[in-house]
């Protein structure tokens, strides 16, 4: 027994050219993280956690719960993902963004955190090593603050400030001018292409200048403005708290949608809910190319829009826009989406079935493994994780979420 487990260790330690032995390389341990928001308590506030899980199965069947584990976080939170890293960036009680990764021994760490002075709402992996994410301004002609986050570290490395377009007005209740609202960021070929929408400059939520799209285009990383683009074709890019107002697909063309929905935070628009696309090579919106989703089968106003592959992307559409007759009605109620599948090429709208009408106040970027959607739903009763096949259109029930929903879902190695 004695020489066995000499043996043993030999074969599983390994030697050098000297015959010491070696200890083997560590193997990478991979974990599947999720921004998890849980019920209140009482008349308390929903409290954000962030949570690990041990494999993918843990989304596909049984029960998602925080009770016993997790770590609980300072308010509402964003939760976004840069290379093997997860940040939260508090929304409104609290002004700290954190980064976690998983240790040498796989488990979840704080790894770095920085303070910010206003509310970073808008955000984007720009590559494997950088995150960026933008201040949001309610009201004042103040310059939007890009914030550049090292993703290895976790912390803050530069933040440009830049007007972007800004309408000064004359200073009047009458005029107030107005101020960009950043919706989404994409990189490509050292351009930082920018989506955006307007406000009032005196807080009132108002969105001015409803019937033309517009984007800025960035030299990156300099970050001086090229141009800004403009399209009236379809409305304002991108909605509220979200980062998938444009996407790049593999070929380098970029995407854009345009929701024209009073319940999505809009004043109302006449140009339809569309679809526009920058050609790769090109920095302008293809004149040749246009996506009327309200005209598709199948379509309606395009609430949110995320890639997921093969020119394919999944959507999320307003069921009745006059349901939330109040602007931003489709943030808080329940039963305002149906989830599809929308070709980009074909110029195609499919609803997905197996996934009830829903709602999801917010979403990060989506998880994608093996050509399939991961996507937190939610009922009034009920949440669920549902596993969507883009090429079928269908979607399998998974583990049930216990509490309001999963903010984020991401996959990270250590």
């Amino acid at each position: 027994m004695v020489f066995v487990a000499i043996a043993l260790f030999a074969i599983s330690c390994g030697s050098d050219d000297d015959g010491n032995p070696v200890e083997p390389e560590p193997t990478a341990v991979a974990k599947y993280v999720v921004g998890f928001e849980a019920f209140p308590v009482g008349d308390a506030s929903p409290v954000d956690y962030i949570l690990e899980l041990p494999s993918l199965a843990s989304l596909t069947t049984g029960e998602i719960s925080v009770e016993g584990q997790g770590t609980p976080l300072r308010g509402w939170r964003f939760f976004h993902g840069a290379g093997n890293t997860v940040f939260t960036a508090g929304y409104a009680d609290d002004d700290k963004c954190i980064a976690y990764q998983l240790d040498e021994n796989g488990a979840l760490n704080e790894v770095g955190n920085f303070a910010f002075q206003s509310t970073l709402d808008n955000y984007a992996a720009v590559d494997d090593e950088t995150l960026i994410a933008v201040e949001l301004t309610y009201g004042g002609l103040s310059d939007k603050r890009f914030h550049f986050i090292n993703a290895e570290t976790g912390l803050l490395e530069r933040i440009v400030e830049h007007p972007i377009d800004i309408d000064m007005g004359n200073g009047t209740a009458e005029n107030p001018g107005s101020i960009p609202w950043v919706t989404g960021m994409v990189l490509r070929d050292g351009k930082l292409f920018v989506s955006y929408h307007k406000w009032l400059a005196d807080g009132s939520f108002v969105t001015p200048d409803v019937d033309r799209a517009y984007l800025a285009v960035f030299n990156y990383p300099t970050m001086e403005l090229e141009k800004i683009i403009e399209d009236t074709r379809t409305s304002p890019i991108g909605v509220n708290g979200h980062s998938t107002g444009i996407e790049k697909t593999e070929n380098g063309d970029i995407y854009s949608f345009s929701t024209s929905a009073l319940s999505a935070g809009f004043t109302a628009a006449t140009k339809p809910s569309g679809i526009l696309r920058i050609r790769n090579g090109a920095t302008e919106f293809d004149t040749d190319y246009f996506f009327n989703i309200e005209e598709a089968t199948n379509g309606g106003k395009l609430f949110w829009m995320d890639y997921v592959g093969d020119g394919k992307a999944i959507g999320r559409i307003i069921v009745d826009d006059t349901n939330g007759a109040l602007e931003w009605g489709a943030f808080f109620k329940k039963d305002v989406f149906k989830l599809v599948v929308i070709d980009l090429e074909a110029k195609t709208v499919t609803d997905v079935s197996g996934i009830p009408v829903h709602g999801h106040r917010y979403t990060s970027p989506m998880f994608v493994e093996d050509g399939k959607a991961y996507i937190s739903s939610s009922t009034d009763t009920e949440t669920y994780v549902y596993i969507v096949d883009p090429e079928t259109a269908t979607a399998a029930q998974g583990a049930k979420v216990l509490g309001l929903g999963l903010k984020g879902i991401f996959k990270v190695t250590n």
